[in-house]
C-alpha cells in the first residue's frame, strides 16, 4: 500500500490522537532504559546480588531487544503493522508487571529479557507509523512533535529512578508503566489504522540467525568487557569470535541469496547507507555524555540522585524547544545544514564540559544540558528525513527497523568506549600526577602550601592521595568530552554526501484530504533556448 492513499484517510483528529499515543508510547519505552540504571543499587541489595550478577538485568534486555529489532520488519509484514504494536505495547505492559513483582535475581532477568523482547518493536513502529499517517509534505513537522518523547525520556528516566532508589522502592520504576501502558494500548486500538499483512513474505532465516548471533556476540562484548578485563576474559574472546564469524557469513550470504533479510534497494540507496552511518555516530554521542555527566555530579561532586537528575532536566527542555523549531525550519532552510548546526550545538556543549574545574557551577551544568538537548533534538529530524527522502514506501519499515537498530548499536558502543577511556585515563592520569609528589618538587617546599598535604608526615598522604584521584577523575572527565566533541565535529561534513531533498517533500504542502502536489525542484530550472541554424 502507498503512502499517501494511507495518509489522506486520516482525519486531523484521529492523526492528533494517534501522535499522543505513539509519542508517549516511545516515551516511556525510553525511560525504562534510563530509570533503570538508577534503580540497579536496591535491586543488588533486594536480591543479595553481586555487582556482576545484578549486570544481566541491563545485559539481558538490551541484548534481547536488539535481536528483536531485527525481526521487527518480518513480523510487521506477516502479522501487520498495527497487530505487532498492539502485541509490543500489550507485552511490554505486562512484563513491566511481572519485573515489579519478580521475587529473584533469575526470574527478574528472564522478566527483563522478555520485556526487551516484546518491547522491541514499539520504537521502530511508533517511528513507521508517524511517516505512514502523515503526509511527505508533513514528516519534517511530525517526526520533530514525535521526536519529544525521545527526547524527554532519558531525561525523566532518572529523575523516577531517583525517586524510587531515594524511597527504597525501586519496583515503582516498572509499576510507573503499568497504568500509562494499558491507556496508550487503548487509544491504538481504536485510532491506528489497519494495514493488510503481507503473508507471502517469507523470512530469510539463514541471514536472520547469523544477524542475530553476531549482534548478541558484540553486545555481550560491549556490556560485559569492562567487567571480564575485555580480551584478557577467555569468554570475551569467544563472543568477539563468534561477532566476526557470523557477520562475516551474514554478509556473504545477503550478497548471494536471492531474498535476503536487509531488501536490496535499501542497500543501493545512498542516502540509506550515508544515513546508517550518520545515525551510529549519532547514537555514540546521544547518551554517552548524559551517563559522564551522571558519574561526574554523583561520583565527583557527590550531588544526589534526585539533584543530579534535576540539573540535567533542562535537556529536555532544549530537546523540546528544538522539535518545535525545526519542523518549521525544513521550509526554508537545506535538511544538511539544519544537521550540521546540530552537531555543532553538541560540539560546542560538550566542549565547554571539557574545561570544567573540578567543582563545575549548577548554572553551567544546565546551561550546558540545554545547549545539548537541543543540538540532539535538533540534528535527530533532519537526519531521519535525509535518509528516508528516497525509500520507496514498501521498503519504509525494513529501513526504519534497521535505522534504529544501527542507533542502538551506536548508543551501545558510544557508552562503552566513553567508559573504558575514562577508567583507562584515571588510571594514566592518576600515575602521571603521582609523579610529582616527591620532597624534590620545589611546589612541597612552598610556605603557602596546606599543611594538610606536606609531605612531612606520613598520614598527609592518604588526603594527598585522595586530592590527586579527584584532579585525575576531573581530567578524565574532560578528556572523554572532548573526544565526544571531536567525534561530533567529524561527522557534519559527513551529511553534505545526501541528496538535496525537493523542496517540496519539507513544506506544509496541501491538507492531506487534498490530492498531491507535483514536487517542485530544489532550483528552478533555467528556460532553455534554442541555437539558430547555422
Amino acid at each position: 500500500m502507498t503512502e499517501q492513499p494511507v495518509a489522506t484517510t486520516i482525519t486531523p483528529a484521529r492523526r492528533a490522537v494517534i501522535m499522543a499515543c505513539v509519542m508517549m508510547a516511545t516515551m516511556i519505552f525510553v525511560m525504562n532504559q534510563t530509570n533503570v540504571i538508577v534503580a540497579l543499587p536496591h535491586m543488588q541489595g533486594t536480591f543479595s546480588a553481586t555487582q556482576d550478577q545484578i549486570a544481566w538485568v541491563l545485559t539481558s534486555f538490551i541484548v534481547s531487544l536488539t535481536i528483536m529489532t531485527a525481526l521487527t520488519g518480518w513480523l510487521s509484514a506477516r502479522l501487520g503493522g498495527k497487530r505487532l504494536y498492539l502485541l509490543a505495547l500489550g507485552g511490554f505492559t505486562a512484563t513491566s508487571f511481572l519485573c515489579a513483582t519478580a521475587t529473584s535475581l533469575e526470574t527478574e532477568v528472564a522478566f527483563r529479557a522478555l520485556q526487551g523482547a516484546l518491547g522491541a518493536p514499539i520504537i521502530p513502529l511508533s517511528q513507521a507509523i508517524v511517516l505512514d499517517v502523515y503526509p511527505k509534505e508533513r514528516h519534517g513537522a511530525a517526526l520533530g512533535l514525535w521526536g519529544i518523547g525521545i527526547t524527554v525520556g532519558p531525561v525523566f528516566g532518572p529523575i523516577i529512578g531517583g525517586y524510587a532508589t531515594e524511597m527504597g522502592n525501586w519496583p515503582w520504576v516498572f509499576w510507573f508503566n503499568v497504568p500509562i501502558g494499558g491507556l496508550i494500548l487503548l487509544g491504538v486500538l481504536f485510532s491506528v489504522p489497519e494495514v493488510a499483512p503481507d503473508r507471502a513474505r517469507r523470512l530469510d532465516w539463514a541471514g536472520f540467525a547469523t544477524l542475530a548471533l553476531a549482534l548478541a556476540a558484540i553486545q555481550f562484548v560491549l556490556n560485559r568487557g569492562e567487567r571480564l578485563d575485555w580480551f584478557a576474559s577467555v569468554e570475551i574472546m569467544v563472543a568477539f569470535a563468534l561477532f566476526i564469524l557470523c557477520a562475516y557469513t551474514f554478509i556473504v550470504h545477503s550478497m548471494t541469496t536471492a531474498n535476503p533479510f536487509v531488501p536490496r534497494a535499501l542497500v543501493r540507496d545512498r542516502n540509506v547507507i550515508l544515513g546508517y552511518v550518520l545515525i551510529f555516530l549519532w547514537g555514540t554521542v546521544l547518551h554517552s555524555p548524559l551517563v559522564l555527566l551522571s558519574l561526574r555530579l554523583q561520583g565527583l561532586e557527590n550531588y544526589p540522585v534526585i539533584a543530579t537528575g534535576m540539573l540535567m532536566a533542562p535537556r529536555g527542555v532544549g530537546g523540546v524547544l528544538a522539535m518545535a523549531l525545526v519542523g518549521r525550519s525544513l521550509r526554508v532552510v537545506n535538511a544538511r545544514h539544519l544537521f550540521g548546526f546540530g552537531l555543532l550545538c553538541v560540539a560546542a556543549a560538550t566542549w565547554y564540559m571539557s574545561n570544567w574545574p573540578t567543582h563545575a557551577l549548577d548554572r553551567d551544568v544546565m546551561i550546558t544540558a540545554f545547549v545539548f538537548g537541543f543540538g540532539i533534538a535538533f540534528a535527530w529530524v533532519p537526519l531521519s528525513m535525509l535518509t528516508f527522502s528516497t525509500v520507496d514506501a514498501r521498503y519504509r519499515t525494513d529501513g526504519v527497523v534497521f535505522f534504529n537498530l544501527i542507533l542502538n548499536m551506536g548508543t551501545g558502543v558510544g557508552i562503552t568506549l566513553a567508559v573504558l577511556i575514562f577508567t583507562k585515563s584515571i588510571q594514566i592520569n592518576h600515575e602521571t600526577l603521582t609523579a610529582f609528589v616527591t620532597p624534590y618538587n620545589k611546589l612541597f617546599n612552598d610556605a603557602l602550601l596546606p599543611s594538610l598535604w606536606s609531605l612531612g608526615r606520613r598520614s598527609n598522604l592518604s588526603l594527598l592521595d585522595s586530592e590527586i584521584a579527584r584532579q585525575a577523575m576531573t581530567i578524565a572527565f574532560n578528556n572523554v568530552f572532548l573526544l565526544i566533541a571531536l567525534v561530533a565535529l567529524c561527522a557534519i561534513p559527513l551529511v553534505y554526501g545526501f541528496k538535496r531533498m525537493r523542496r517540496a517533500a519539507v513544506q506544509d504542502g496541501p491538507s492531506p484530504s487534498a490530492p498531491a502536489a507535483s514536487p517542485a525542484p530544489a532550483h528552478p530550472a533555467r528556460p532553455r533556448t534554442r541555437r539558430p541554424p547555422r
